[in-house]
């Protein structure tokens, strides 16, 4: 069935078989008249090469040879594009995920279903919004609002936590204060209502450098033998649209 659904994406499904359209059909990853379901189109792109992923879906792919990455790639391309004048960070969505929580942080405080600050600090994000869903409009709103001093007050209170440290690590004080003053506030506000939509599947699958440079951002997915896994296909493919700048693929490849 992958063949079909790789056949039919690249517009070549005259040779699949009768039984197997059937099938496709019954689970929902193709319509009756021989088109992709959303469902269909996602698995036909799991199922390619890493740069036929990269092509369908429209991100720029780039081999970069000889950086000495061991087990942490994503650290190893972050010091190689921080070299290149970029500020920014290397775990996932972390830091929009903790710019959010540090933009409205006032308001999620007065929220809390236990009154407190400090839950509203340490709580993920996407627990928030999920918590809240009644009141995103107010939380966007409230992301909106804020500066880039608010919000560097805010992170500066909920990355005390060392539980904070561990999930999003690396961030400082200037890669917050960049990403945050590069992508804008109204920016912010649409991808906040974007991952308000479904947070727990939106909270996953994010580019794994979130970096700014001379007001452009760059969203950075490095990758060195593997290709694109679904959650990456879901959340970078929603995201995309709502990213300022240029989101791509890095693959580092030893020499």
């Amino acid at each position: 069935m992958k063949a079909a659904l790789r056949e039919t994406l690249c517009g070549e499904s005259s040779g699949v078989k009768k039984g197997t359209l059937s099938a496709l059909v019954r689970r929902a990853l193709m319509e009756k008249n021989g088109d992709l379901t959303t469902e269909g189109w996602r698995n036909a792109v799991a199922s390619l090469r890493l740069p036929e992923q990269c092509a369908h879906l429209d991100f720029p792919f780039e081999q970069i040879d000889g950086l000495q990455f061991g087990k942490e790639p994503e650290r190893t391309a972050w010091k190689h594009y921080m070299q290149q004048g970029y500020e920014g960070a290397y775990c996932e969505g972390g830091p929009i995920l903790l710019i959010i929580r540090a933009a409205a942080l006032n308001l999620l405080a007065e929220l809390n279903p236990f009154g407190s600050r400090e839950d509203a600090c340490n709580r993920f994000t996407e627990a928030q919004l999920k918590i809240h869903e009644s009141h995103i409009p107010a939380i966007a709103s409230e992301v909106e609002k804020a500066d880039p001093s608010s919000v560097v007050r805010g992170f500066r209170e909920i990355y005390r936590s060392l539980m904070v440290q561990e999930a999003y690590p690396g961030l400082t004080e200037n890669a917050i204060s960049a990403i945050f003053s590069t992508l804008g506030s109204s920016a912010l506000r649409a991808i906040t209502e974007a991952i308000a939509e479904d947070p727990y599947q939106y909270r996953a699958g994010w580019p794994d450098l979130t970096l700014a440079k001379g007001g452009e951002m760059l969203w950075v997915e490095v990758k060195t033998t593997d290709k694109l896994h679904m959650s990456q296909i879901i959340t970078m493919s929603k995201m995309k649209p709502l990213l300022p700048g240029r989101l791509m693929v890095a693959q580092l490849t030893k020499l």
